[in-house]
């Protein structure tokens, strides 16, 4: 991992992230967000203003009437939506991933939604909530940007991401991280780490993105890994179409028993194809 750290701090840069990213997200992890205060706060992002309009006048939304207002739009969305999304426009400004052709953006963001979702839905199950500030937020902020490393990889080594997606792709068996490995020597849990670092994002977020496909970290903030990347194996099982929620024994020891995972693989399930939906209009374009 220190050779290709090197290689990726000799030669290419750091994601331009928009310089307000940390104040949006300290501002939408507030737990006592009401639609008036969000609205306020999308008001300040005109893209992520114009796009929530956009999305709430879409079939996908299907309003009664015709929404002309950011306040509006965060009633019909819910506020879960609305951060979501605004997390994730912010993100993708930042980054041009037609550079790799394998990289599939719909299934990205659909990943990336979904997990979020997955998150909020196992974290609000906990029978006791870990020492942290507003928890619930946090996670479903970490579950937004778990994916990140992979998505700065398909913009600064396009060619070699690309590889490794085309692998997968062919061999259903394996993962991605498994095929960037072969190919850049590291995975997009490391370099999301990484990335996270150099942009002081809170620690516990960085520890969500680099470990949470560890099942053997045991450190600091371990419970928020863990459910990261419980949903986010279920969403790859959605992707491949299984019908069974992977197992995870760690999260019995947080309250979430079999049953309580099986439900919210179920609720995703529900969930799936309209988020797919979400990420094609938000995302695509379409």
């Amino acid at each position: 991992m220190a050779s290709i750290l090197e290689k990726i701090k000799g030669q290419t840069n750091l994601p331009s992230l928009p310089k307000n990213l940390n104040l949006l997200m300290r501002s939408l992890t507030d737990n006592n967000l009401n639609y008036k205060r969000l609205a306020m706060i999308i008001k300040q992002h005109p893209e992520i203003a114009t796009r929530l309009i956009f999305l709430a006048n879409s079939p996908w939304a299907a309003p009664t009437r015709p929404i002309s207002s950011i306040e509006q739009a965060c009633s019909i969305l819910g506020i879960s939506i609305v951060k979501s999304i605004s997390f994730g426009i912010s993100i993708a400004s930042s980054f041009d991933a037609r550079k790799c052709p394998a990289f599939n953006a719909e299934h990205y963001w659909t990943t990336s939604m979904l997990v979020a979702e997955g998150v909020s839905l196992l974290a609000s199950k906990l029978s006791k909530k870990p020492e942290l500030d507003d928890f619930e937020q946090t996670a479903q902020t970490a579950g937004i940007l778990h994916n990140l490393g992979l998505l700065w990889l398909a913009d600064n080594f396009p060619a070699e991401t690309n590889l490794a997606l085309e692998k997968v792709a062919t061999e259903p068996s394996l993962t991605v991280n498994e095929a960037l490995l072969q190919y850049i020597e590291t995975d997009y849990c490391e370099v999301g780490g990484w990335i996270g670092n150099q942009l002081t994002l809170p620690e516990v977020l960085v520890i969500a993105i680099k470990h949470h496909l560890d099942n053997d970290y045991q450190e600091s903030s371990w419970e928020i890994a863990q459910i990261v990347g419980s949903a986010s194996k279920m969403v790859a099982t959605l992707h491949k179409q299984g019908d069974k929620a992977p197992e995870n024994a760690r999260l019995e020891a947080l309250g979430l028993d079999l049953s309580t995972q099986m439900y919210v693989f179920q609720q995703l399930s529900k969930k799936f194809e309209k988020t797919q939906e979400l990420a094609k209009i938000l995302f695509l374009g379409k």
